[in-house]
């Protein structure tokens, strides 16, 4: 009988290498499996969102010590590269993480152009990205994408709201637009443009900088002085110098400054932006001041580990790997079979350190928005929250057909008013 079963087992072996008998699935051989999964995280740590890439990789590695390394008992790996703000180079460094890496999901991005640039390849590649930084162009999540998610926004939900409330709250009822002349900036700030005048208010003028602009004077010395408000959409580094050139002019004080998305209001900038930044408005999905045990768990863990507070990056992104690492377990640990895992990801509800959100059917995100007002609280200039809309969606509550045929937000640079 021994040798019986000995000889059986050699004969099943052999014939599983000839293919006649199917080798055991990864679920069939259980959430067990040794074999780690790669995770890649995109990111631009050169370049004037380098502050936003540093906290989407710390928010990566703050979930995997979270997790002790592992999703599903498999252990994870990160493989960080570096895009430099180049869509170009973006899907470079896509195709190295699939190709050469053998990532079976990645995250990151900031910057819409980067995200277009590498959309048709991870979905031709069958790998699942979610955007965990800031690429907010509508056209990403406006048609189904099964390996394409958004966790973050798109460009009609943050400032949408902020637009309404600008309008209801702070009176105003003319505005000036100052955006970075690039693709998501552009859709952000128009979206602020057309809510504020759909709520009854006036756009008089509108001003557009290169993105790395490093001297806004010219650009601020146009403003029109007889405004009621400045909606902004100028990212990273190119914020902290609007701001900074804004307080130089004398200006800080005199004409309600609002930050329409997360630009130089995040904590990721916060800091560099310093006392200029007082009294700006902004609207963000996290604030690292929400005042919830689940917001203040995350917060106490990553100062602890990276010494500053966390911008909505490093928790976007801690939200993209718990995301993974739900439907990991929904699918017992078979990231390989990525149709299933990717209808798992697009089921998963979470509750995280911003509050509960979820996707909708075209794989962005459901989630709140929190107002806020830059004041100083002790001897830290901070956000502080004045007001949290719930459950906006990137249709803003519209059927998305009806949605869809109003005027796309792009193509509308230079309209207002006219």
């Amino acid at each position: 009988m021994r040798i019986f079963g000995r000889a059986l087992i050699v004969i099943v072996a052999l014939l599983t290498l000839c293919g006649l008998v199917p080798a055991p699935s990864a679920e069939a051989q259980g959430p067990g499996r040794t074999t780690p999964i790669t995770i890649g995280v995109l990111a631009p740590l050169t370049g004037p969102f380098n502050s936003f890439a540093r906290d989407i990789v710390d928010g990566a590695r703050l979930y995997l010590d979270d997790v002790n390394g592992e999703m599903a008992r498999r252990k994870v790996e990160l493989v960080v590269e570096d895009y430099a703000v180049k869509p170009d180079v973006a899907l470079t460094k896509a195709r190295k993480l699939v190709e050469r890496d053998r990532a079976q999901a990645m995250v990151g991005i900031v910057l819409s152009a980067a995200a277009i640039a590498i959309k048709d390849y991870v979905t031709a590649q069958k790998v699942p990205l979610i955007i965990s930084g800031f690429a907010a162009a509508e056209s990403l999540t406006l048609q189904p994408n099964p390996y394409f998610f958004r966790i973050t926004y798109g460009a009609a939900m943050p400032p949408s709201p902020t637009a309404n409330w600008v309008y209801k709250n702070l009176k105003a009822r003319t505005a000036v637009l100052v955006g970075t002349d690039s693709v998501g900036p552009l859709e952000l700030i128009l979206a602020f443009g057309r809510a504020f005048e759909k709520a009854g208010g006036k756009v008089v003028q509108e001003i557009y900088a290169p993105l790395g602009t490093t001297d806004f004077g010219p650009y601020i010395a146009r403003i029109r002085r007889d405004v009621d408000v400045v909606g902004t959409m100028i990212p990273g580094s190119d914020g902290v110098r609007f701001i900074k050139q804004f307080q130089e002019f004398g200006l800080t004080g005199k004409i309600p400054v609002v930050d329409v998305a997360v630009g130089f209001t995040d904590m990721t900038n916060l800091p560099a932006a310093g006392v200029a930044a007082l009294g700006v408005y902004g609207v963000q999905p996290y604030i690292f001041t929400i005042d919830s045990p689940r917001n203040r768990k995350f917060v106490q863990a990553f100062r602890a580990k990276f010494g500053r507070e966390p911008g909505a990056p490093a928790e976007f992104t801690y939200d993209a790997m718990a995301a993974i690492d739900e439907a990991m377990k929904a699918t017992g640990g078979n990231i390989e079979d990525s149709a299933r895992f990717v209808e798992a990801l697009a089921k998963t509800s979470l509750d995280t350190p911003r509050g509960r959100i979820r996707f909708d059917r075209f794989h962005n995100v459901i989630a709140d928005m929190h107002m806020s007002r830059i004041e100083k609280v002790g001897d830290r200039i901070q956000p502080v929250v004045v007001e949290t809309i719930h459950g906006v969606d990137q249709f803003l509550g519209m059927d998305p057909a009806e949605y869809l045929k109003q005027p796309r937000l792009i193509n509308l640079k230079g309209t207002f008013g006219k």
